[in-house]
């Protein structure tokens, strides 16, 4: 019996090796790593961190400006050159339209949102929100921010009282669930409440079951459909429905109009009213019914893809300011110079003479980008530059962010803190193929404008920032 079942084991191990095509990059003629049964190249990445495992798959073939690997079961191409990059995520990005991941649009409540979608339709959902994130509808942020931040000084002054520590991570992702679910949603949250609802949403959205079928979404996009897998916990798209619905039906009941997101979303639902059947686009991607799943996909992606990565990046940003008091000291001047010529707080017009902040801010994300990797799905045949290599729809691209972002031949000293690196002298010197960390190309992170809450900690009190140096840690 243990002999028979040996045998199926080995003969399954087997199947699932031929099925991912091993030999599939060899015959491409072009250098690969040889695949494992069902775990392709990726068997290093359960032994240690993403981040690990990209910076060693960016070193396995040094002088290589691409080579092949297996996403688990699926051909995969790594690529380094900056100028193959800019192809295929600019120059040639209706090839790789889809990013590769999936959920079943018709069954997750997740599964209409920008992230997900390619194609034509991922092109008319894109085009509706960006219509929102232009400097004129993020002006309306502002508010939101500097009523948060009379929060943060308080619970900082407080914790300064009581001799406690701060932990920052966890302080950031409040800061950022109350600024972009206000943006969101036009409604007033506090998440430094105790028992506050919104304070512990970031780490919902984030949990170890939700980055297990994100990654099954990647791996095996079936099994979606075949287990109608959610990307998201019931309790958290259920919390966000039922809230959503509460404030659309109040603001109906007593006409407000405040011209925010939801606002815009509300709009968008009153043209599609009476659209009932399914259609699809010239691609065969199904057009938007624009109805309420719609708009809360949409309101979901932008909650947790702007709570993550934001909280992520202030952290490290203030990691490195209290690391560096002379970079510390010139944000704060640069900041107190702007207060003292406008005679007030930091408005949305006045983020553009920030410029130092701005190298900071970039350097911050240069050297600990949200994003370890980003990826591309080939959606039909394409043919590299200057080479012979044609890949096929469904063979996905991978980047590794921080691996190009940490590479000597793009950053001298990448390891090093240097803003100065993107001072107005040396811009040409960055090579947008070697800076990814808001993305490239037409799928470039929607919230890339919305990074003004940076300035909070040095607009107000100068201590804000020294505390740091004597509460700084991190979980």
């Amino acid at each position: 019996m243990l002999l028979i079942l040996t045998t199926l084991l080995a003969t399954c191990c087997i199947l699932l090796w031929s099925l991912s095509s091993p030999f599939y990059w060899k015959r491409k003629g072009i250098p690969y790593l040889l695949p494992l049964p069902l775990f392709g190249s990726h068997l290093p990445s359960f032994l240690m961190s993403f981040q690990d495992f990209y910076q060693k798959l960016y070193n396995h073939y040094p002088n290589e400006r691409y080579f092949g690997l297996h996403f688990f079961i699926r051909p995969a191409l790594l690529i380094k050159d900056k100028i193959l990059i800019k192809d295929i995520f600019i120059k040639d990005f209706e090839y790789f339209t889809s990013n590769g991941m999936y959920t079943n649009i018709n069954h997750d409540p997740f599964g209409e949102n920008v992230l997900f979608l390619h194609g034509q339709a991922w092109k008319e959902i894109r085009l509706k929100l960006s219509n929102h994130f232009t400097p004129s509808k993020l002006r309306l942020m502002n508010d939101y921010v500097e009523n948060i931040m009379k929060k943060v000084n308080s619970f900082i002054q407080k914790s300064i009282n009581e001799n406690e520590p701060i932990e920052i991570t966890k302080m950031n992702e409040k800061i950022a669930t109350d600024v972009i679910v206000q943006a969101v949603l036009g409604i007033e949250t506090d998440s430094f409440e105790q028992n506050s609802h919104f304070s512990t949403l970031g780490s919902k959205m984030f949990s170890s079951k939700t980055n297990m079928r994100l990654l099954v979404s990647l791996v095996a996009p079936k099994l979606n459909d075949l287990f109608k897998i959610n990307i998201f916990e019931k309790s958290v798209t259920e919390f966000l429905k039922n809230l959503m619905k509460d404030v659309i039906k109040y603001r109906k009941e007593h006409q407000i109009n405040k011209q925010d997101f939801l606002d815009a979303m509300m709009n968008v639902m009153k043209t599609s009213e009476n659209i009932k059947e399914d259609k699809y686009f010239p691609d065969k991607t199904k057009v938007p019914e624009y109805d309420f799943r719609t708009v809360l996909s949409q309101a979901l992606i932008l909650i947790a893809g702007g709570v993550e990565s934001a909280a992520v990046t202030m952290t490290f940003f203030l990691y490195e300011v209290s690391l560096n008091q002379e970079i510390q000291n010139k944000c704060r001047e640069e900041i107190m110079k702007v207060l003292n010529e406008t005679g007030t707080d930091i408005r949305t017009e006045d983020i553009g003479k920030l410029t130092y902040m701005d190298m900071v801010i970039k350097e911050t994300m240069r050297k600990y980008p949200p994003f370890i990797m980003l990826m591309r799905k080939c959606t039909k045949s394409y043919q590299f530059r200057d080479s012979n290599l044609t890949i096929d729809p469904g063979t996905l691209i991978l980047a590794p962010v921080k691996s190009i972002q940490s590479d000597p031949n793009n950053y001298a000293d990448p390891e090093s803190f240097i803003p100065e690196r993107f001072a107005d002298e040396t811009k040409g010197s960055i090579d947008a193929g070697a800076y990814l960390a808001w993305g490239l190309g037409p799928r470039l992170c929607l919230g890339k404008n919305s990074a003004s809450v940076f300035n909070f900690f040095f607009k107000n009190e100068k201590k804000n920032l020294c505390i740091l140096n004597r509460f700084f840690f991190f979980k």
